[in-house]
């Protein structure tokens, strides 16, 4: 899901790395959903350890992210030029500097609590507590700041996939993380399914390792779980294991769309599709794109600004009304 920096990153594991940060500032103007957005470039685009936005006491917005080497200014100047011309801001200054030297891991452990989502527990190695009863617990480290759970776009899978165990029988052979990252959409999967096979797919090399040693810390073989290299279904073994009962796409809204043609086929008669990692305002253009691909929206999940797609083909027809989601969250149907 990641598309990887030119500079080799530092073991994420040492207690003291030599961090760096990038920041801009945006004008008042800018709505939260846009400042979100700018940041969503420097969380799933590039390899930060962290990204934040804030709005100052001016109404202005500090959009921040954390590395743990130090990014080109010209790659990062190049991925955020499209964002801020569509928002008319071409005049933006982007400040790159290092850190001081702290214990970063201890801290960042320390801000990472263990998380429930449903049934899914997911903590980082400090954590001493026992699994709660009935919980299917995951093993994320603290220094994978995205794809630990804790944004909206992954939780909003981890839903949509208890939301499918409950509803569907028998459970999907095949499930595959199209965009893995970290991997926890896919291991979820495992969990959640025991007797499922996945494959976990990213175009980033370093992502599949990360991936791979996820799925041996969290104790899936490799016959469970195969994590492949591949952009999008161009690798011959993502094509060949197919089709998929269930298919994870957690990446951003203009590369889900230009996906619909070659995703759908791989989709099997009787799946489920969940599409992730788009804004609100993004979800109807993103749907539209695989309803042409001879796809029906099952549910939409909303969690704040975001929103995950339930897909299946369309023969299969309209959901019927059973589930509700978390009380903080919002489902919209298409009989609504």
């Amino acid at each position: 899901m990641t598309q990887p920096m030119t500079q080799q990153s530092q073991n994420p594991h040492a207690a003291n790395v030599t961090l760096y940060r990038a920041t801009i500032t945006l004008p008042e103007r800018v709505t939260t959903r846009e400042a979100g957005h700018i940041e969503t470039v420097f969380s799933e685009l590039m390899e930060s350890l962290a990204t934040s936005h804030l709005q100052l006491a001016d109404q202005r917005w500090l959009i921040e992210a954390l590395f743990d080497f130090e990014p080109e200014r010209s790659v990062v100047v190049a991925m955020l030029d499209q964002p801020l011309g569509v928002l008319g801001l071409d005049d933006i200054e982007l400040e790159i500097g290092q850190l001081e030297q702290r214990d970063w891991l201890a801290e960042n452990r320390a801000s990472f609590p263990p998380l429930h989502i449903g049934r899914v527990w997911i903590h980082g190695s400090h954590v001493e507590q026992p699994a709660p009863a009935g919980s299917l617990p995951l093993m994320v480290e603290a220094a994978q700041a995205f794809g630990s759970g804790t944004h909206p776009t992954t939780e909003g899978c981890l839903r949509a996939m208890q939301m499918i165990a409950a509803l569907s029988r028998p459970a999907p052979a095949k499930v595959l993380d199209m965009g893995c990252g970290s991997a926890i959409l896919a291991m979820a999967a495992r969990k959640i399914w025991p007797s499922s096979w996945v494959m976990a797919v990213d175009n980033d090399p370093i992502a599949v390792r990360v991936a791979s040693a996820n799925a041996r810390l969290n104790g899936i073989a490799p016959q469970q779980m195969c994590c492949v290299v591949s952009a999008g279904f161009a690798g011959r073994a993502v094509r060949q294991a197919g089709p998929y009962d269930v298919i994870l796409a957690n990446i951003l809204a203009g590369p889900l769309r230009r996906m619909a043609p070659d995703l759908a086929p791989y989709l099997a008669a009787n799946g489920w599709l969940i599409l992730s990692g788009i804004l609100n305002e993004q979800s109807v253009a993103v749907e539209r794109a695989y309803a042409a691909q001879g796809l029906r929206c099952w549910t939409m999940l909303r969690i704040g600004d975001w929103t995950v797609i339930v897909m299946r083909p369309a023969a299969i027809g309209a959901m019927p009304g059973l589930w509700h989601g978390r009380q903080s969250a919002s489902m919209v149907t298409q009989e609504e």
